[in-house]
């Protein structure tokens, strides 16, 4: 793996989704910036926020400014859960990309501390050779008595 800050032509943009939480922490206001849209994890299921991508960041383009985004509602017991491209473009040896989605849901159980350790133990399952950075982040609004 080739660090992309030592190469001739290194990345210089950053994909990013970026969230706005109210006080009360039962939203997020979320903003697409070219990255994997999140997954909200509610009733046993879990469905892909349907985000408009604008342009990574650090790219310079515009196509007439930011989209206003999305607003979500958050519940106890729903679970909002975000991760890099090295997660959603691993592929096996036969190149079959990794199914975040279909596999999200079998994974998590009552404790969303558990959640992106279990997704790695799986990704590497599928993938034996991660080449990509990934990154993992589970998010969990607060029940009414505080935890």
């Amino acid at each position: 793996v080739v660090d992309s800050a030592s190469s001739r032509y290194a990345e210089l943009f950053a994909t990013a989704v970026l969230l706005e939480f109210p006080s009360d922490g039962r939203s997020v206001r979320m903003v697409s910036c070219g990255h994997p849209a999140p997954l909200l994890l509610r009733g046993g299921k879990a469905t892909e926020i349907e985000l408009t991508a604008w342009t990574p960041l650090g790219l310079g383009l515009s196509d007439g400014g930011p989209h206003t985004g999305l607003t979500l509602s958050l519940e106890p017991g729903n679970s909002l859960f975000l991760a890099s491209d090295g997660v959603s473009e691993a592929r096996d040896a036969s190149g079959t990309f990794y199914p975040l989605p279909a596999r999200l849901a079998a994974l998590a159980d009552d404790d969303p501390a558990v959640l992106a350790d279990r997704v790695w133990a799986d990704l590497v399952r599928h993938c034996p050779a991660v080449e990509d950075d990934v990154t993992m982040l589970v998010l969990t609004p607060a029940t009414p008595d505080g935890r």
